[in-house]
């Protein structure tokens, strides 16, 4: 009666047919089907994302607490979450701040540059890899200083980065603020 195999009529039961499956319900479900895959992959890289900002955070906390038990600690720090805003060496940025210093504004005067989150410099210092051989300590042997950090830390001119090594095609994932460039026109 439900899938309209058999219909009653009273006390009278016909058999109707087993449904028969169109080519168009075919297709219907191979589409289902895809999209569901898709929606899989997507929220697949998320979670890799996730995990790797949640890494990245756990060996940043490893770190900081190795360099202040060794009785050297850093003069100075930033604060987490932060965004990093990269433009060329000589470019002349007019910069204004909110009184209560929740608004900034930037003005580059049609210079290229970029914007990276917090998690991207965690990356480009090494922090969201897994450590498999106490990776923590190697960074700690010249005063906690990281060598691949120097780069990003002066500003260069724009390279057009793909971030999480995804093709430059993935649209960007909820909550998560990706590298953002300016070309020059």
């Amino acid at each position: 009666m439900a899938m309209d195999i058999i219909s009653k009529d009273k006390k009278e039961i016909q058999w109707r047919g087993l449904p028969r499956t169109t080519v168009n319900d075919i297709e219907e479900l191979k589409t289902e089907r895809l999209g569901l895959r898709n929606r899989i992959e997507k929220k697949t890289a998320y979670l890799q994302e996730l995990e790797e900002q949640f890494i990245g955070l756990q060996n940043l906390i490893q770190r900081n607490e190795q360099l202040y038990s060794s009785g050297n600690p850093p003069s100075g720090g930033v604060s987490l979450p932060f965004i990093l805003v990269q433009t060329r060496p000589h470019a002349t940025v007019e910069v204004e701040i909110s009184e209560d210093m929740q608004l900034v504004h930037f003005d580059f005067n049609s210079t290229p540059f970029e914007l990276h989150d917090d998690n991207y410099v965690l990356k480009a210092m090494k922090f969201g890899e897994r450590p498999q051989d106490d990776n923590m300590t190697h960074n700690l042997t010249d005063g906690g200083e990281v060598s691949s950090m120097s780069g990003l830390c002066q500003p260069q001119t724009p390279t057009n980065l793909n971030v999480s090594n995804r093709p430059p095609t993935s649209p960007p994932l909820p909550g998560i603020l990706k590298a953002r460039v300016k070309q020059e026109h």
